[in-house]
């Protein structure tokens, strides 16, 4: 061991003499803020590898919200994002395949065929360099979910659910603040922030709140669900009104909690009849404006899903045009002439537009042939969800991990019903949601048959407890 010291160290000093030639003979570049900042990016992906179940995800996730939002520096991240996914894709990937931890099952066999029609679908495009790029992204998102995400969470489950209820609180106060206090629409349009508050936010809150251990815990908690709940309403946005509804319906019929939700629908009768008693004019001219502007999006003659016929209208005859393998998988002509000087890599106004359902978009981009694998997938998903909802109804037990993924997962359905983000690897929200239902899948209770003396043998679902759940409520 002693004679391999003086070379360690003739190895240590020879690194270091490369580095200093290198910065010496390239000292030019820094004073370029695009070098220093992608050189600022490599040092925190390599710290975040290093510790890759503990940091990574957390990483990711910055990364990409970060890039969806209206503040500093979002620009940066817009592009960092992608090497940020890649580089967490490929190097779980490798961390999961050396680790005896679990195997692939259906879903993922599912995600691997669909990322086969992206491609496929790509070679039709009339835009097949970017529309391939996008499947690209695709294979990413799908492997870092299947191996990079699996890794954060499994085996340490309760550090990652406490650690994500707090992120969900700290996101709360912070929104609320930026809208409230500094008059900051950092999520940029009310759709938006419809769409981070109702599913990524409400579901997590809701279930952290009743599973609560101690009364000042539990009442921190609620005062963020609350507030989460508000800014999901002063977002305006229907889908996200929708989604936290029929969560909380779902969660309380489960759960058998029907005290509770007979309480949050009194509450809000309340809170309506002690303003129509104080203000009754006010109350009726906000009552007119909530219709017009959450109903009908002012299309009131249209009715109330006007504001998404012409979206659905277009898709659908884009899809008469192109039905066997569709427009491409991320791309969506317009008929706008692009010009020979386009930019294949990313979307614009000629490649993109509104579709009004992520259901819709999917269609419309692979087309009736290709969409197969893509339905395959969100049914395995949402039986999933049923399973755990049958679990939930069976035990009346919410401290399982899975029911907060199922409801996520539930909530992000309905809001994909009214918006596009399902499969836009881009976007904050679709990164969410699928490393949510590939966590799912392994965390789903499984069945046992346990013999109940007297009656028949009946399945059931294993105590969470030794499912790494949360302690119960004291």
């Amino acid at each position: 061991m002693n004679s391999l010291k003086p070379m360690q160290w003739a190895g240590v000093v020879l690194g270091l003499s490369l580095a200093l030639y290198i910065v010496y003979t390239h000292i030019q570049y820094f004073g370029n803020l695009t070098f220093l900042g992608g050189i600022l990016l490599f040092e925190v992906v390599i710290a975040c590898l290093w510790k890759y179940d503990q940091r990574f995800f957390v990483l990711l996730m910055i990364a990409f919200v970060w890039a969806g939002m209206h503040i500093p520096l979002q620009g940066s991240w817009t592009a960092a994002r992608w090497i940020v996914l890649a580089a967490g894709a490929l190097a779980g990937y490798v961390v999961w395949m050396k680790t005896p931890r679990g195997s692939f099952g259906l879903l993922h066999v599912i995600a691997f065929f669909c990322v086969l029609t992206a491609f496929v679908s790509a070679t039709v495009s009339q835009y097949i360099q970017m529309s391939s790029l996008k499947a690209a992204s695709l294979l990413l998102l799908f492997l870092y979910c299947s191996a990079g995400a699996r890794l954060a969470v499994l085996g340490r489950e309760d550090r990652f659910f406490h650690g994500l209820i707090w992120a969900s609180e700290i996101a709360v106060y912070a929104t609320a603040i930026c809208y409230r206090g500094l008059g900051l629409n950092i999520w940029g349009n009310p759709n938006s922030l419809g769409g981070a508050t109702s599913i990524g936010l409400f579901p997590i809150l809701l279930w952290g709140w009743l599973t609560s251990e101690g009364p000042v815990v539990r009442m921190r908690r609620l005062v963020a669900l609350l507030l989460c709940t508000y800014l999901v309403f002063f977002s305006m946005a229907r889908a996200g009104m929708v989604s936290i509804s029929l969560v909380t319906l779902i969660f309380c019929l489960c759960l058998r909690q029907y005290k509770l939700l007979v309480k949050a629908v009194a509450l809000v009768l309340f809170l309506v009849a002690v303003t129509g008693m104080l203000a009754p004019g006010t109350l009726n001219k906000k009552v007119g404006d909530l219709e017009d502007t959450v109903l009908y999006k002012g299309h009131r003659q249209e009715g109330v899903l006007g504001s998404r016929l012409s979206p659905w209208q277009k898709s659908i005859d884009t899809i008469k045009k192109h039905p066997w393998f569709g427009t491409g998988y991320g791309t969506s002509p317009t008929g706008e002439d692009p010009g020979l000087d386009f930019g294949k890599i990313s979307s614009s106004a000629e490649t993109a537009r509104e579709h009004g359902s992520s259901y819709m978009t999917i269609t419309e981009w692979v087309g009736l042939f290709g969409v197969l694998p893509f339905i395959a997938l969100l049914a395995v998903t949402l039986s999933n969800v049923w399973r755990v909802c049958a679990w939930m109804h069976r035990t009346a037990d919410p401290r399982h991990y899975s029911i907060p993924l199922a409801m996520v997962v539930l909530s992000g359905f309905v809001h994909a019903n009214f918006e596009d983000w399902l499969f836009a690897v881009g976007s904050y929200a679709c990164v969410y949601f699928w490393v949510f239902s590939f966590l799912l899948a392994d965390l789903v209770p499984s069945a046992v048959v346990v013999p109940v003396a007297g009656v028949a043998s009946r399945a059931w679902r294993p105590s969470p407890v030794g499912f790494g759940a949360v302690a119960p409520n004291r």
